[in-house]
């Protein structure tokens, strides 16, 4: 039996305790990065959220989420983040790799981020609306 110092915890107990800390450890992603359908319940059931869309304008005019408003991930997308009041935003992309750096700096400005997991290509294979 393999002791820990001054707890008495024995293998198991410990190895059950690394367990939950590392699982506790991983929830702050996983909550906020959503599949279609948990984003789409959680946008409607956050009050005053904001959906941002920051594909460029052509990608945007195949098809996008009902609300969003569009703001391009670019190297002048820092700079344009001044205009958003201080809200939840719920930020997607074509597939997630944009939102998800989109949502860091959103983040680092203090802003709560909801990420739509897969990007629209994603909420459109789950079969939701598109406008």
């Amino acid at each position: 039996m393999v002791t820990c110092h001054r707890l008495n915890l024995t293998g198991y107990t410990m190895k059950k305790i690394l367990i939950v800390l590392l699982l506790l450890g991983c929830n702050g992603k996983s909550e906020t990065l959503l599949l279609p359908q948990d984003f789409k319940t959680r946008l409607e059931t956050t009050e005053n959220a904001l959906l941002l869309d920051v594909r460029t304008q052509e990608e945007v005019q195949t098809g996008a989420l009902e609300g969003a408003i569009n703001i391009a991930y670019d190297n002048n997308f820092a700079d344009k983040l001044g205009t958003l009041e201080q809200r939840p935003i719920f930020v997607y992309c074509a597939v997630g790799g944009r939102s998800a750096k989109a949502a860091t700096l959103l983040r680092e400005k203090g802003y709560s981020v909801y990420e739509l997991k897969g990007g629209i290509q994603a909420w459109k294979e789950a079969g939701l609306p598109v406008k």
